[in-house]
């Protein structure tokens, strides 16, 4: 979940706000009510409508934009939300903000409006490429899509193999134009759900260095989302473009944000949480690797392909992973958060039940106000079977 400021924060919880879009690059800024309106479509942590391990899944927004003059196909721009101080005026400390060549790029009218960002902040929400552009009458339609919408091409290495999975994933980060904002530098504890430290069976804590493993060769025919797909998955992640722009992998962790029937409205949940117990990885036609529970009929069971698995690594991630639960939620956010990030966890409470959401799919609709569909994917034990 994305931090802002105690004022903007203590905003987007209320209902008296207005929302602006703001679009840039470095040509060009389009803000305030030259973008009418914009939705984006579900970004999701799943490929499918179970949860899953290793989903590497792009997101796109489509935005009608008062302005026939610019060309936007092709070029990258950052997206960001910022909430309308419509009281605001701009002062020397609101113009001290920006760069002069950032100014430079302003009409006059943009600059007079420049006091509405309320307290100067811009919500960031992704780095897209202009993928399609129609014009009609005095406005535009576009297509905007981060840059794993090029990711269903063959994967063609630019290093030597075999090699480590870190330099495939830049490797693959390099094609795409991404930056990694995966951290292999950092040695770290890892821990479980429950802030638990990880310990291997010989008892050892286990540390981030144990996710580095040898990428011997290259599936024919694999595309560098599959490649991106497996090398998530044998970490117990899945895989997104974040709000700046990079390459990320998480798990769903603690809860960030208590949901009530104040803001959404009534949700669809289902009857009893789905809790994993156990997972099944097939490796080759020869090798299947398996650890927990694998009886269907006792809980969920989450299976997938990888052929770069080893028992090392299915372990560590099934100690993360083993146990989590959830319901299976659809819900409309009536006063849309644009803090939520896909991944983060959320607890809808209605009296004196409540009931844990992992944010597998989110969608923004945007038109001076702002709300998003929620929804947490899942099949239960009846339906696996």
């Amino acid at each position: 979940m994305y931090t802002t400021s105690t004022t903007v924060s203590s905003r987007i919880e209320s209902y008296c706000r207005t929302w602006r879009m703001w679009l840039e690059n470095d040509e060009s800024v389009i803000m305030g009510d030259n973008i009418m309106s914009a939705t984006s479509d579900v970004q999701s942590t799943s490929l499918s409508d179970d949860i899953e391990l290793g989903a590497v899944c792009s997101q796109s927004w489509a935005l009608q934009i008062n302005d026939a003059e610019a060309r936007f196909l092709g070029n990258e721009y950052d997206l960001s939300l910022y909430l309308a101080d419509l009281t605001g005026v701009t002062t020397y400390s609101t113009l001290e903000a920006y760069t002069y060549a950032e100014l430079s790029k302003l009409t006059v009218e943009q600059i007079s409006k420049l006091g509405e960002v309320l307290d100067d902040e811009k919500i960031p929400m992704g780095r897209f490429t202009c993928v399609k552009s129609k014009k009609s009458g005095g406005s535009v339609q576009l297509t905007m899509a981060d840059r794993l919408y090029f990711s269903d091409k063959p994967y063609v290495p630019h290093i030597p193999m075999p090699n480590w999975n870190k330099a495939v994933e830049d490797d693959i980060c390099r094609q795409l134009g991404l930056q990694n904002g995966n951290d292999y530098t950092e040695v770290r504890l890892l821990r479980d759900k429950n802030g638990r430290r990880l310990i291997d069976k010989n008892g050892k804590v286990l540390y981030s260095k144990y996710f580095y493993f040898k990428v011997s060769s290259v599936p024919k025919d694999v595309t560098m989302r599959q490649m991106l797909s497996y090398l998530a998955s044998a970490q117990g992640q899945f895989g997104y473009v974040d709000r700046f722009g990079r390459y990320v992998r998480k798990w769903y962790g603690s809860s960030v944000k208590t949901l009530d029937n104040n803001t959404i409205d009534l949700p669809t949940l289902s009857e009893r949480q789905n809790a994993i117990v156990g997972i099944i990885c097939k490796v080759s036609d020869d090798v299947t690797l398996s650890l927990g529970v694998t009886d269907t009929t006792q809980g969920r069971v989450l299976e997938f392909e990888n052929p770069y698995m080893t028992e090392s690594l299915l372990q560590s991630l099934w100690r993360r992973i083993g146990g989590f639960s959830w319901y299976t939620t659809e819900l409309y956010h009536r006063l849309g958060d644009p803090r939520f990030d896909i991944g983060d966890v959320v607890t809808y409470t209605n009296g004196a039940d409540s009931y844990d959401i992992p944010i597998t799919n989110l969608e923004f609709t945007f038109d001076g106000g702002l709300s998003a569909d929620i929804s947490a994917v899942g099949l239960s034990v009846e339906e696996q079977l």
